[in-house]
């Protein structure tokens, strides 16, 4: 897959709530970094976020900004739109993506840390 296709597939992927797929598009060896925790989690652990994101919404929308590819990785800005409760929530997001064989293995995740309050987290 290209870049273009893995970030198509990936944001589908979450807004259908389907982690097996998610799981899927990620190399075995995959890391995850957040701002909001400062701390870089394995394939499971990004894994285990996103199950815990998705019980706190019900539903997930992304409008994409902007998005840039080099060889190897790339770089999305995006509003994340979610519902909790009855009302809608948007979160400015900026993500660094990393690629091998095909798979996402990186992931740099930076994110409003206040707009995640809705969340409770």
């Amino acid at each position: 897959m290209t870049g273009e296709e893995l970030l198509d597939a990936l944001f589908a992927a979450i807004t259908a709530r389907d982690l097996d797929a998610v799981a899927e598009l990620y190399d075995p060896d995959m890391l995850f970094w957040t701002n909001a925790s400062g701390h870089t989690l394995d394939r499971e652990g990004s894994l285990r976020v996103l199950r815990s994101f998705l019980r706190r919404v019900t539903s997930a929308r992304y409008e994409v900004l902007e998005r840039r590819h080099w060889e190897g990785g790339a770089m999305q800005r995006h509003l994340l739109i979610v519902r909790v409760g009855d009302g809608d929530h948007e979160i400015d997001v900026c993500i660094v993506f990393g690629f091998h064989a095909g798979r996402i293995s990186r992931i740099w995740e930076y994110v409003d840390g206040r707009a995640l309050a809705p969340l409770g987290w």
